[in-house]
Order: structure tokens, then sequence, then C-alpha cells
């Protein structure tokens, strides 16, 4: 038997195809969401819901407050907007209308869900105490819109004790919620190095003897054996360079080389080691070749780490919703990063949950590719489970206790 919040969400599942369609049709790019956020403040203002006042047009907050007379957290519930600059190859009522720009993640539906557990949400204010912050963001996919919702306040005025995300995943089927204690998702930084020697004629290289070029190889390589010798393998790091540049014809050893590439830590004591560790042996090795390096380093996202004690308090939200059976554990970090990450890092109660969308019969679909499709079945789900884990928070009896 389907839960009392299940059968509200499942009431609205016009509406929430009808949002997320619009917004598929509609895609913008990071930092460009400005018809998808005045969307999104139009339908909040529909609901009687208070706008938190922003220096932005990209980025929406909204605010419901509860009207149980018991003390209350302040919780947030985050969603993405921001599209992909992909050519959709996907047929559907609503592919997108903008030429090299989709949702190809999903973040359409997510908002969508978002609206959708307003709606709910403002219907069952006497439920629950305390405040719901909306959180609308833009640019997920560029690793910088948490950031500037950040800057802009929206963990504050009220200030957030607890704060939930979801995201859909094709690893699971429609229908189910999966969830991990502690890190779950990888820090994205990123470096580029340039090592520079003398440059000089092909045939004679022992005149300038200061080649760039093997000095670079020889740390391109090398790097790789430091995350096996200097790192925990069971503290996952992930080192990729992925372009090196240098030289200009076929008989002229280069001056200057460059490679860049990205680093992915789990923990965030790896995170902190790993620039240190590089640069030291990067010097050491273009020592050796008589050259010198600069390492420009560029600290991103941090690693996504969830709370233990919200993960508890989310999973018997979705047991209560869904059933015991459609809770399951994510069994490994993932190495992608999500810029939720930098929300986690002010506020610690966190919970970033997965959302199934494996279609029964159908092979998973593959995100960040031009064939994606969200199945639209699973956005009630995602609508649920927001509601749920608000009243699981501030409308029970006896809320859980969390650190």
């Amino acid at each position: 038997m389907a839960s009392e919040i299940m059968e509200k969400a499942r009431s609205i599942r016009d509406y929430l195809v009808e949002c997320k369609r619009r917004i598929h049709r509609h895609p913008e790019l990071g930092m460009h969401e400005i018809e998808t956020a005045a969307f999104v403040r139009s339908e909040l203002k529909k609901l009687g819901i208070e706008l938190q006042p922003l220096d932005t047009q990209v980025g929406v907050v909204g605010i419901v407050r509860g009207q149980r007379n018991a003390p209350g957290k302040m919780i947030a519930l985050r969603a993405d907007m921001d599209a992909l600059p992909i050519q959709e190859e996907a047929a559907g009522p609503d592919a997108s209308e903008v030429a090299g720009v989709m949702h190809a993640c999903g973040h359409d539906a997510h908002t969508a869900m978002l609206l959708g557990a307003a709606k709910i949400l403002m219907t069952m204010r006497d439920r629950f105490s305390g405040v719901v912050k909306l959180i609308f963001q833009p640019a997920e996919e560029t690793l910088g819109g948490s950031e500037l919702m950040i800057r802009l306040g929206c963990l504050e005025n009220p200030t957030v004790d607890v704060i939930l995300g979801q995201h859909g995943i094709a690893e699971f089927a429609t229908g189910d919620i999966a969830f991990r204690e502690g890190p779950s998702m990888a820090s994205s930084d990123t470096f580029s190095v340039t090592v520079r020697g003398v440059g000089g004629h092909g045939a004679y290289p022992h005149n300038s003897g200061a080649d760039a070029l093997l000095a670079a190889a020889n740390c391109v390589m090398s790097l790789q054996g430091l995350i096996t010798r200097q790192f925990n393998a069971i503290d996952p790091v992930v080192l990729s360079i992925c372009t090196i540049h240098g030289g200009t014809a076929k008989n002229i050893i280069p001056a200057e080389v460059t490679f860049d590439g990205s680093v992915r830590c789990q923990s965030p004591a790896s995170r902190s080691r790993i620039r240190d560790v590089m640069d030291h042996m990067i010097g050491s090795i273009v020592a050796g070749y008589n050259c010198t390096h600069e390492l420009d380093y560029a600290y991103g996202v941090p690693p996504l780490v969830n709370d233990p004690d919200v993960v508890h308090a989310m999973r018997s939200a979705a047991a209560k919703l869904l059933g015991e059976e459609h809770v399951k554990t994510m069994s490994q970090a993932r190495m992608g990063s999500e810029d939720y990450a930098c929300y986690c890092e002010k506020i610690p109660a966190s919970c970033f949950a997965r959302l199934g969308i494996r279609q029964e019969g159908k092979e998973p679909t593959r995100f960040h590719s031009p064939t994606f499709v969200f199945d639209e079945e699973a956005l009630p789900v995602g609508v649920g489970f927001f509601v749920q884990a608000v009243l699981e928070l501030n409308g029970a009896p006896t809320a859980p206790t969390i650190q």
C-alpha cells in the first residue's frame, strides 16, 4: 500500500511532467539560467511561497515556514538547474529547442521535483515545524553554482541546520532510493605544470643539456607511481594527465612544455597533501634534467561526505515512503564530483541521496549522453522523498538526533 505522501506526490504527476518538459525544451548552460530561474520564481509565487532576496538572476531561494507548534530545524532542499553543451539525439515530446544544448544529467527533473515538493509542503505546513529553504542553484556542471549561492547567503537568514539533495542514478531501478554514509563522491581539482629548459636543434640535444620535453615526459609517467606509492590504496585518489603541449617543429627541441590534468580524492586528508607531494616529485625529476617547473594548482569542489546520522534519518524516511525493499545502499563511493559538496563543507549535517531511474526492461540510460532520458515515473518518488524527509526531521513527535 502506498504511503500518504507517495499518494500526494503521484496526484501531482501531471504537474511534475509539465514542469520537467518545459525546462527540458528550454535548456540553459551554467550561469545563464535566466529563463529557468524566472520560471521557478513564477511557480513559487503562484504557491504563495516567500522568496529570499538574492543579488542574481540565475538562482532562487524559496522559504516555507512550518506551522506546527514545536521546535524545528532549518532544513534546506537543493536542486540544480543547468544543462550541458550537447546536441540532443533522443526523440521525445520534450526535445530540446536549443541547438547544441540539452538536459543530459536530469537537472530539469531535479528542478521539477523540488517545485513539486514545494507544492505539497505548502499544503502540509500544519504537519511540520521549523523552516524549509528551497535552493534552486545554477551551474552545477561547471562546479561554481553552489559557491555563488553560498556567497549570496542561501544558507543564512535563517541559518541552515540540515541540507538535503538528490540526483538520479541509472544503477538502481525507478522506485528505489540509495544512500551511502561518509565519503560518497570525490573532490575535483585541476592543475597545470610548465616545465622550462633550453631550446635547441634536434640534432644536437647535448648542446642545451636541458630538454623540457624529456623532463615533462618523465613527470607524466612518474606521477602515476606517486599515487600508488604515496597514498593508501583503500583511500582512492585518481590523478589524470589529459593534455600535453610543447614544440613547434620536428627538429627543434622546445624550451617549454606544459601538461594539464585533474585530481580526484575521496578524503579531505589526501586532498590536503597531494599538491605538495606532486610539487616535490616534479621538482626532483626536472632538476635531474637541468630544468625548472611551475605548478599551478586550482582547488575546485571538496569531497562529498554524508553525515551518518542524517543518512540514518533519511533511510527511515525513505522506508516509510516506499517500503524497506526499495531503500538501497551505494556499495562504493564514486570518483565523480558534485558541487553539492560545497554545501556539505558548510553544513556537515547533510545527505545526498541517489534516486533510481532505470526503466524496467531497458538498458540503463547514459548520463552526459545525447540519448539521455530521465524516467518520468521517478519524479513523484523524488518529490515524495523530499516531503517525507521534512516530516521525518520536523514533523515527528520525537525528531531524530543529529549532531
